[in-house]
C-alpha cells in the first residue's frame, strides 16, 4: 500500500466531488427537507415524545442517507479510469480506499453541521449526537461501498441504500449496521437505551469493518486485470499445421510469335 498514490487518489476524487456542486447540495438538502417537513408537522398537530423522537431520528439518520448515497457515487463514478490506473501500477485497493478517505472528509464536514443544526432545533445532548451521527456516518460509508460492489448502476444501487437506510429509520434491531449509531441518537433525545456508550460503539465499529470488508473483497474481485494465458508451444503448432499452404500463381500473358516471313517482308516494305 503506498500512502502516496492513496492521498493521490483521493485528491483526485476530491476535485471531482468540488465539481459537482448541484449533486452535493441535493444530496445534503433531502434530508434537511425531510427533518423541518416533521419538524412542522409537530408544530401543527402538537409534540408528543415519540415525535419528537421520531423526528430527531428521521433528521440525524437522513445524514447517513446522503454520506452513503455520496459512497456510492464516488465509488461507482470513475470506474472507466480504472483500468488506466491499474495499467499504471495503482492497485485496486488503493483506487478504493483512496475514494473512500474522499467520502469520510466529506462525512467529517457533514456531521457536525447536522448536529448543531438539529441541537439548535431540539433539546438534545450535542455530544452524544455528534458521536452518533459520525458513527452512523462510518457506516454509511461501508454500506455505500458494498452498494457499489454489489450493483454497478447508481439508479439500483440508490434503491437498495435507501432501502437499507430507510428500514433501519424506522425499525432498529441489534443485528443491524446502523444499530449502535441509533442508540445514541436516541439516547441523545434523552431516551433511555438498552446499551452502554461503549457497546454502542463497538457495535458500530463491528458493523463497519464487516461491511468494508465485505465490500472490498467484491470490488477488488470486479475491477482486477484480467490477464490473457500464454499460449502452449503445441497448441501454437498444431495450429499452424491446420493452415492450408498459400500458394500464388502468377499468370504470365505471352504474345504470339510474329512469323518469319511476316517480318522480312515488313523490312522489305520500309
Amino acid at each position: 500500500m503506498n500512502l502516496t498514490r492513496l492521498l493521490t487518489v483521493a485528491a483526485m476524487h476530491g476535485r471531482d466531488l468540488s465539481r459537482r456542486r448541484l449533486a452535493l447540495v441535493i444530496l445534503v438538502a433531502l434530508p434537511l427537507v425531510f427533518y423541518f417537513s416533521g419538524r412542522m408537522q409537530l408544530e401543527d398537530a402538537g409534540t408528543t415524545v415519540d415525535d419528537q423522537l421520531w423526528v430527531l431520528v428521521s433528521g440525524a439518520m437522513g445524514s447517513c442517507w446522503a454520506i452513503s448515497v455520496a459512497a456510492l457515487f464516488v465509488v461507482n463514478g470513475s470506474r472507466r479510469a480504472d483500468q488506466p490506473l491499474l495499467l499504471a501500477g495503482y492497485r485496486a485497493a488503493e483506487l478504493l480506499l483512496g475514494r473512500v478517505l474522499t467520502v469520510l472528509v466529506l462525512a467529517a464536514l457533514i456531521t457536525p453541521a447536522f448536529s448543531v443544526l438539529i441541537w439548535t432545533q431540539q433539546d438534545v445532548d450535542l455530544a452524544l449526537l455528534t458521536m452518533g451521527i459520525g458513527l452512523g456516518a462510518v457506516v454509511s460509508v461501508a454500506t455505500g461501498v458494498l452498494a457499489a460492489a454489489l450493483v454497478p448502476r447508481d439508479m439500483e444501487g440508490v434503491l437498495v441504500v435507501i432501502g437499507v437506510v430507510g428500514v433501519q429509520m424506522t425499525a432498529l434491531e441489534p443485528w443491524m449496521p446502523l444499530w449502535g449509531s441509533g442508540e445514541l441518537i436516541v439516547g441523545a433525545g434523552g431516551v433511555a437505551v438498552t446499551s452502554t456508550v461503549p457497546e454502542a460503539v463497538a457495535h458500530a465499529l463491528v458493523s463497519t469493518a464487516v461491511l468494508m470488508a465485505a465490500g472490498v473483497l467484491l470490488w477488488v474481485r470486479r475491477v482486477r486485470l484480467q490477464r490473457a494465458a500464454p499460449l502452449r508451444a503445441a497448441t501454437t503448432a498444431a495450429a499452424v499445421r491446420d493452415v492450408p499452404p498459400v500458394r500464388e500463381e502468377l499468370a504470365v500473358r505471352t504474345e504470339p510469335a510474329v512469323p518469319a516471313e511476316t517480318a522480312t517482308a515488313d523490312r522489305r516494305t520500309r
